[in-house]
This record gives C-alpha cells, structure tokens and sequence, in this order.
C-alpha cells in the first residue's frame, strides 16, 4: 500500500479532518444537540451528561464524543463550574469546520419541518 493513499484517492497528511470527527451515529447526534440544543441555536457550556441526557447517546459515548472533538479544534473544554462536578464544552466557532456543520444540522431541521407524508424516492 502506498503512503498518502486509502484506496486510489490521495489523503492527505493526517488524514482528513471529517474522518477523525464524524465517526459514528453518536457523534452525529451529540453535534447536533451542540449546535442546535433546545433551542435552536447554541446554549451554553454543555456537559457530556446534559448533551447524552437529550441527544439519546450514553453518557460515556458522549464523553467520548465530546473529547474527540475537542482534540480536533472544535470545543474548548472549560473547568467545572463546581469541584465536584465534569468540565464543560463550548464550541469554538472560528473553526472552519463549525460554520458549515452548524449550518448543515439548522438547514436537516428546517427540512425535518417543512416535510410532510411520507419521505418521497
């Protein structure tokens, strides 16, 4: 196998940034209550316990999640708000990864909203 290669398409050194981020269904999930929470938009520093709690992802999957992408650039981990308690996670939105991914899960919901009946094929 040739270095640089997975298959016949040039990768580049590192890899590719969406490889190491999006790699499972959990992911997907815990993203996406990051970007849009309850509300819509961003909320506040999240722990991995508040992200599980609504994304239906488990806690430790969360964790696990939330670490990965703060090794990637895309949260800053903060120090718990009490001693007891986990650090939290903000996204850092100059990111050039944030924007676009924030942009694709708003325009998934506002599609989710606007289609009605069965999905067509």
């Amino acid at each position: 196998m040739r270095k640089g290669r997975r298959g016949l398409a040039h990768v580049p050194e590192g890899g590719w940034p969406l490889d190491r981020v999006l790699v499972g269904v959990g992911t997907v999930r815990t993203l996406r209550e990051l970007v849009l929470g309850r509300t819509g938009e961003f909320d506040g520093p999240r722990r991995a316990w508040d992200v599980a709690l609504w994304s239906g992802v488990t806690p430790q999957g969360s964790i696990g999640c939330m670490e990965r992408l703060h090794r990637a650039g895309l949260l800053e981990e903060l120090p718990p708000d009490r001693p007891w308690r986990a650090c939290r996670y903000v996204p850092v939105t100059g990111h050039p990864l944030w924007p676009p991914l924030a942009d694709l899960f708003r325009a998934e919901r506002l599609g989710s909203r606007r289609r009605s009946g069965p999905v067509q094929r």
